[in-house]
This record gives C-alpha cells, sequence and structure tokens, in this order.
C-alpha cells in the first residue's frame, strides 16, 4: 500500500513541471506583449547615437540614458524574446516628441539610421556645372571628371532641354537645392535627380509664361542665370532682368562681365579689358543677343524675375557707391558715366 502511494505521488511531477512551463510561457507572452506597448512620453525629440560595434546592453544603457525607456533590464528582455539582438543597427537616431513605445524603439533600430548612407549635398544658386563637379568630388560622391563626362554624353530627358556636345548641354538646368544622395550615387542618378527637379519648379504656368513672352525654356534659363550672376540684392533682380530685355529689344549688346568669366572659365575680381576680347559665343561684350546658353544654375526667384520683370525705362546698371552688393540704375550711358566717375 505504501509503494502505491509513493509512486502515485511521484506522478504528480511532471504535470507541476508542465504548469510551470506554461505559467512561464504565459508569463513571458505577457511581458513580450506588455513590453511592446510601454511607453515614455517625450515632450520634445530626444537624439541618440548608438556607436559602431555596439552590443544590445550597450544601446539599452544608451536608451536609459536619455530617458527613452523605464527599465533596462526590461527592455533588454523585450531585445531577447524578439530575437533582435542581432539586428540592432548604429546610427543617429530621433525619437519624439510624444508617446515612444518599446515597439517603436526596436522597429527603428533594427530599420537602421536612414542616413548612415546618405551624403547631404547643397547645390548654391549660381554654380556651373563645373563647380558642381568639384563640389560631388569633394563630397566624395563621384569624381568631376566622371560628373562631366556623364553630363556630357547622357541623353537628355526633357524636351525643352537642346541636345549639345559637351557638359554645358545641363547648364542652367541642374537645380540648385539640398540634395539627400546615396553615396553610391553615380553621375547619372544625379543628374536625373536634378534636372527632375528643375522640372517639379517648371510649372505649365511658367512655360505658358514663357510662351507668352515668346520665349523658350532655355532663353528664360538663360537670362535668369544673367541676373543670379548679377543680383545681389532680392528686390533688385527684376530691374535687372528687365534692364536686360530693354538693351536686347533696344540691340545694344548686354557687356555683363559674369559672361565673360564664363567664357574665360574662371572668376576674376577684375576683369582687364584684354578679357572682354575673348572670341567666345558667350562673350556679350562681342556678341550681340543672349548667350548661346545660361552661365550658371539659377534659382526659382530668378527664373521668375525672367518670366516676370520690372516695367523701367533702365538701360544701365553698375555696383552702387554704397558697397552693400546694390545696384544704381539709369537710363542714359551719361547717367551711367557720371555715377562711375563719383566712385573714382
Amino acid at each position: 500500500m505504501a509503494r502505491y502511494e509513493e509512486k502515485k505521488k511521484k506522478s504528480k511531477k511532471p504535470l507541476i513541471i508542465i504548469l510551470i512551463i506554461l505559467i512561464l510561457l504565459v508569463a513571458g507572452a505577457g511581458f513580450y506583449a506588455f513590453g511592446g506597448t510601454r511607453s515614455t512620453n517625450l515632450d520634445g525629440e530626444v537624439s541618440i547615437t548608438i556607436p559602431e560595434g555596439s552590443s544590445a546592453k550597450a544601446i539599452t544603457s544608451v536608451l536609459m540614458e536619455n530617458d527613452l525607456i523605464m527599465n533596462e533590464i526590461s527592455f533588454e528582455l523585450y531585445i531577447r524574446m524578439s530575437n533582435a539582438a542581432a539586428d540592432l543597427k548604429p546610427g543617429d537616431y530621433t525619437f519624439g516628441p510624444g508617446k515612444v513605445t518599446y515597439s517603436d524603439i526596436l522597429e527603428e533600430l533594427i530599420k537602421g539610421d536612414m542616413m548612415a548612407n546618405t551624403v547631404v549635398v547643397t547645390i548654391p544658386e549660381g554654380y556651373t556645372v563645373v563647380q558642381i563637379g568639384e563640389l560631388l568630388e569633394k563630397e566624395g560622391i563621384v569624381t568631376k571628371d566622371d560628373f562631366l563626362g556623364t553630363a556630357a554624353s547622357m541623353q537628355m530627358p526633357y524636351d525643352y532641354i537642346p541636345a549639345g556636345t559637351d557638359y554645358t548641354q545641363v547648364e542652367g538646368f541642374l537645380y540648385p537645392e539640398t540634395y539627400y544622395f546615396d553615396n553610391n550615387s553615380t553621375s547619372e542618378m544625379l543628374i536625373t535627380t536634378m534636372l527632375a527637379e528643375f522640372d517639379k519648379i517648371w510649372t505649365d504656368d511658367r512655360q505658358a509664361r514663357a510662351d507668352e513672352l515668346g520665349m523658350t525654356v532655355k532663353e528664360i534659363v538663360t537670362l535668369a542665370s544673367l541676373v543670379e550672376r548679377e543680383a545681389r540684392v532680392d528686390s533688385e533682380r527684376p530691374v535687372i532682368a528687365d534692364v536686360i530685355y530693354n538693351r536686347l529689344e533696344a540691340g545694344m549688346l548686354l557687356q555683363i562681365d559674369a559672361t565673360v568669366q564664363y567664357a574665360l572659365g574662371e572668376q576674376k575680381d577684375r576683369l582687364l579689358f584684354s578679357d572682354l576680347e575673348i572670341d567666345s559665343p558667350y562673350n556679350t561684350y562681342k556678341y550681340s543677343g543672349l548667350p548661346v546658353g545660361p552661365i550658371a544654375s539659377p534659382g526659382v526667384s530668378c527664373i521668375d524675375a525672367a518670366l516676370y520683370p520690372a516695367d523701367t525705362a533702365y538701360f544701365y546698371y553698375q555696383t552702387s557707391i554704397a558697397g552693400d552688393g546694390s545696384h544704381y540704375f539709369c537710363e542714359t550711358y551719361d547717367e551711367h558715366t557720371a555715377y562711375s566717375a563719383q566712385k573714382e
């Protein structure tokens, strides 16, 4: 009888073990589910950096130090139960403002820093294709030579960009903007992106206005590039555009220094009389009308100045005595030379 009772007692142990396992599983599942919804309320954005080679424990410490989680042990356990320890990526992350859950944090850490392989490049207004190529080389994305070679040989995706025989075919159409380029981007990808940005701002309304003026897109961009290189004060852009239109209508040479500098291929503080004799279709001291193409990438304000110039009787302008980048505008050559004499 005693032996029978002993066997009966022993037979309950597996049931107890199974029950304990079930309790642990249920508790674990409950904790996992609860962990995924545990949250921290952030008043503002919190930015953190996870160094390369950081362990799950080290990452958890960074989160705790920045008040993104409430308890290190609970988050570490949440990582383990998610089987995500090997998937956490280094980089820069920003969370908040508002409610941020464990699930939100883990999802971002697994996704990784989207900017890790991104190079941020700002193309300034007034840059030439050559300057853009130099900037991209400096940022380590592509070489200048590869960029210029691609610009010269690639097919233009937009009909309003006339095909050319060298890189100047894209001059003026590489829109100046801040770009987020993948550091593995090719020159063709970069050029395509910048051309697409120009296409976005060249709206139907702007095309309609160009048609109204009897101008092609290239002519508008060319005139806008002259304004871009000449104007230093925003309010003067439409006025400078109008001076250019007035001189064109009167059959006068434009005589814009920036076109000579483009022809020379260098920026000079002061042009010599010999520089003005350079035989180039960009030299507006030598050839009448607009230059054969844009001399830089104009921003939208200069494009709009070319489309909507001021209405003046001015034919001349020069830098003002004020020395603040503004210009003195006048109607006659006598006025122009008299003001020049005041500056000497």
